[in-house]
């Protein structure tokens, strides 16, 4: 699946740099959310899921203070050596989750 240019995106990408829980199959790390938009987010982590995978995530955003638990499909990976990470779409976000980012992008 080809990555959407910044002009084709739903909502701008936010860097938001958070700590997240991330879990799928057998396996169960920490991992970093870098950015955020009302589609998906990009994850650092120590290992990648496979494409076509879900992935569970438990994070809080930058000035929202409330954890949020997101459903999410693997659309694209960078098996990087320091910078290994993910791009994940979101599976039935909660509209609370979706006015979370809002906030964060202004739209």
């Amino acid at each position: 699946m080809a990555r959407q240019s910044a002009e084709q995106r739903v909502s701008p990408r936010v860097l938001v740099g958070a700590p997240a829980s991330v879990k799928w199959g057998e396996q169960r790390l920490s991992g970093f959310i870098e950015s955020i938009n009302l589609a998906g987010m990009y994850v650092t982590t120590p290992r990648i899921p496979e494409l076509g995978e879900y992935v569970d995530l438990v994070f809080a955003l930058p000035r929202d203070g409330r954890n949020f638990r997101v459903r999410a499909s693997v659309v694209h990976t960078q098996p990087l050596r320091n910078r290994a990470g993910f791009g994940a779409r979101f599976e039935r976000p909660p509209l609370g989750f979706l006015e979370a980012i809002r906030g964060l992008t202004g739209h």
